[in-house]
């Protein structure tokens, strides 16, 4: 998953790599050259934990010169490039003078839209097979890169304290088949019998590294499903905390549609939790880089805090 520990092991297993090489670009920036002919790096796709960005200065690390390496320049990710080249205006039939956009990191496009449209202190819950949590002007925390805390950068440059845990990967891997319908039966059963599933099912990544899940108890599949959804909600709330959120989370993806996700997000983490309308925020945040006078969708709450959700919180944290 590291940009710059993959560049050292290529050149260290190929000697005559170096060589051969003409510039490095990062992987929305390919595309980006093959349809301008003009080669440049992103700052959000640099600021991904690639070890090649020094998020704080804004400026490339030591790294690249160290590996002998040449970075295609950074550019913000809505630079204009250029135009598209030719030969793809008439393949694809395109306007010769069809821009092409310098692109974006596909966590921050989630992220753009709320840059655009909020001022203050929030998050994104940007869900999926990964869930990333990006804190705006957050409480100063340490951050702690043993609990998979590291720094991302947004579109604008600036860095953006996050967390990560495989969310989806690990709902596809508990989630019984086929999936059963829940009912409020299932979640009082839930409640009363301090059912939990305690980290973690992917162990090699997110806030609790190492540890193997195991269930606190018994349970039917549907039963199973709730405290499946809660362990997720409390997962991202481990996530939130430690990128020191405050003001309301954004909850993008799958996992916005899942109710008794987001009633526990709200309950554990005691912030306003908001839900995106569209089914993904990367293509409306890959829509902005050009169309900026596009307004985002605005979120829709999730409800308030419930206290009895709030007290199986206190105790699951309790027992990790």
């Amino acid at each position: 998953l590291n940009l710059g520990a993959q560049l050292h092991w290529q050149l260290t297993e190929m000697p005559d790599l170096r060589d051969r090489v003409a510039q490095v670009v990062t992987y929305p920036q390919f595309w980006a050259h093959r349809l301008s002919g003009v080669a440049a790096t992103d700052v959000t796709s640099l600021g991904c934990h690639t070890d090649l960005w020094n998020p704080w200065a804004g400026q490339f690390s030591t790294l690249p010169a160290r590996l002998g390496l040449p970075i295609a320049p950074a550019r913000p990710s809505g630079d204009v490039l250029g135009p598209i080249l030719p030969e793809i205006a008439a393949i694809t039939g395109l306007r010769p003078d069809t821009p092409v956009i310098c692109g974006i990191h596909d966590s921050n496009a989630s992220l753009l839209p709320h840059l655009r449209a909020r001022s203050g202190a929030f998050s994104v819950a940007s869900t999926g097979t990964w869930v990333v949590v990006m804190t705006m002007g957050g409480a100063a925390v340490t951050l702690d890169p043993a609990r998979d805390v590291l720094v991302n950068v947004n579109a604008l440059g600036a860095p953006v304290p996050s967390a990560r845990f495989m969310g989806g990967r690990e709902w596809e891997l508990t989630v019984p088949s086929p999936l059963p319908s829940v009912t409020e039966t299932d979640r009082q059963a839930v409640l009363a019998r301090g059912l939990m599933l305690l980290p973690a099912v992917v162990g090699d990544s997110g806030p609790f590294p190492g540890r193997q899940a195991r269930w606190s108890a018994d349970g039917t599949p549907a039963e199973r499903v709730v405290a499946l959804s809660w362990y997720l909600a409390l997962m991202t709330a481990e996530c939130l905390a430690m990128t020191g959120a405050q003001g309301p989370v954004i909850v993008e993806g799958p996992f916005a549609r899942n109710s008794d996700y987001c009633a526990m997000l709200a309950a554990a983490t005691g912030l306003p939790v908001e839900t995106a309308q569209g089914r993904t925020g990367t293509a409306i945040g890959a829509a902005l880089l050009f169309a900026t006078d596009a307004p985002p969708a605005r979120p829709v709450a999730a409800g308030p805090a419930d206290p009895a959700l709030a007290a199986y919180a206190a105790a699951w944290r309790a027992q990790v």
